[in-house]
């Protein structure tokens, strides 16, 4: 009987190890995924990368991820509404849906000026 009970023990407890490896794994791949999203939008918004929509592009810096970006026209004048997300390349991992991140930033083609003047 206490056997039997041990036994059982030991089973639950390698499920829940288990799970909490798989847990920490995720956790791992959905830091850098926001890191490395951080990263994209912060060399778009200071001009290192062109304010322009990117289907799927390797980040140069790490292969296992793509990042893409869209860039559209937002209601407030002289901004755009830039979106970039990040995912993996190898795309087996159960579950992990690609990192999103949205900010409004200065449009560079507009001219304040011109605006007034219209």
């Amino acid at each position: 009987m206490a056997i039997a009970i041990m036994g059982i023990a030991m089973m639950i407890i390698s499920n829940l190890v288990s799970l909490g490896t798989k847990a920490a794994g995720m956790t791992k791949w959905r830091s850098e995924a926001q890191i490395l999203c951080n990263t994209k939008m912060a060399e778009l918004s200071a001009g290192v990368l062109p304010l322009e929509s990117v289907s799927t592009a390797s980040i140069s810096e790490n292969p296992e991820w793509a990042y893409s970006v869209q860039v559209q026209s937002s209601d407030l004048t002289g901004l755009l509404l830039v979106q970039v997300s990040v995912a993996p390349v190898n795309m087996s991992i159960d579950k992990f849906e690609p990192f999103l991140l949205t900010r409004l930033l200065p449009d560079p083609d507009y001219e304040p000026e011109q605006a007034i003047v219209q």
